[in-house]
């Protein structure tokens, strides 16, 4: 599956930032370079970054202030001393860094799709699942299923310009085995109505991966806000909703391609769906039937 790089009209994407400040230097000699001054509590967090660069940044600050056992201020104190303006502009620079190495479509080879190119980007497809759903967090993954299951909660479902169809694709297996559910509307103001219909412990799930959409990120402060659930299916590197989404389920989009693939991000969806199914269809068969029913009255 491709994503297409050139932003939609009317969609706010991330702004462009600056670079490091020299020349081929890394974020991680910039954390060597800042060690002497920091404290001990800040080295501890400096080391755990060091230890899994970049990976440690670029998850929440509870995650890396666990990682290094520290506190969540800590982290923050830290990440200032490195020059940024808050842990959100640290992960971004982590994030450019990382972009910055990769190639990128207009750079990136469009060969033929030889019988022996397609064979191995097959391959590469494959791994790209088993990827994602070796990143599946069980104990995030049943508290998702927990939540999705009590009929109580409405449920609200947002794409972004590359990953609507994953959002459409969830709607489609909830809506079969449970009611209440829908997709936020793309127009900012639409949603803006939507958004007002928030309860505490609904249940707002977004997906995002690069290149990461503002208004998503927003989507999911404003329903926290709310105190909605707010669950997050993103890529590797994290959009910068998980650090207000209660639940992330991450996905590998990187292929041997020009394009980032969405297969990683369907498959989460997918043992999403296979969970909820597992627990609910002796509830939801009735349903299913009565839909059934319908449709061959609606139909030729």
């Amino acid at each position: 599956m491709a994503s297409a790089r050139t932003p939609r009209r009317g969609i706010a994407m991330e702004p462009p930032r600056a670079a490091l400040p020299q020349t081929g230097t890394t974020l991680a000699d910039r954390v060597a370079a800042t060690m002497p001054s920091l404290s001990d509590a800040e080295k501890r967090a400096a080391r755990a970054l060091l230890a899994r660069y970049p990976t440690t940044g670029m998850e929440t600050v509870a995650l890396f202030a666990e990682r290094a056992k520290v506190s969540a201020p800590t982290i923050l104190r830290f990440v200032a001393k490195l020059g940024f303006l808050g842990y959100a502009d640290f992960r971004r620079a982590l994030r450019e860094e990382m972009e910055a190495q990769a190639e990128f479509p207009l750079t990136r080879p469009h060969a033929d799709a030889s019988t022996s190119a397609l064979a191995e980007f097959g391959g590469a497809l494959a791994e790209t699942v088993q990827g994602s759903i070796a990143m599946i967090n069980e104990a995030e993954l049943a508290r998702l299923v927990d939540i999705l299951v009590d009929e109580r909660r409405q449920v609200f479902l947002l794409g972004g310009d590359f990953t609507e169809p994953a959002a459409r694709h969830l709607e489609f297996h909830l809506r079969k085995l449970r009611g209440r559910v829908r997709l936020f509307s793309p127009g900012l103001m639409r949603r803006a109505d939507e958004l007002a219909e928030l309860r505490r412990k609904d249940v707002v799930i977004l997906f995002d991966i690069r290149r990461y959409q503002a208004d998503t990120v927003r989507t999911a402060e404003v329903a926290r806000s709310r105190e909605a659930v707010v669950a997050l299916f993103t890529d590797q590197w994290m959009s910068d909703a998980a650090q207000v989404a209660d639940i992330v389920l991450r996905a590998r989009v990187d292929v041997p391609s020009p394009w980032d693939s969405l297969i990683g991000v369907i498959a989460l969806v997918e043992a999403v769906a296979l969970a909820i199914d597992a627990r609910q269809w002796p509830i939801a068969r009735a349903r299913f039937e009565t839909i059934e029913g319908v449709r061959h009255k609606l139909l030729p």
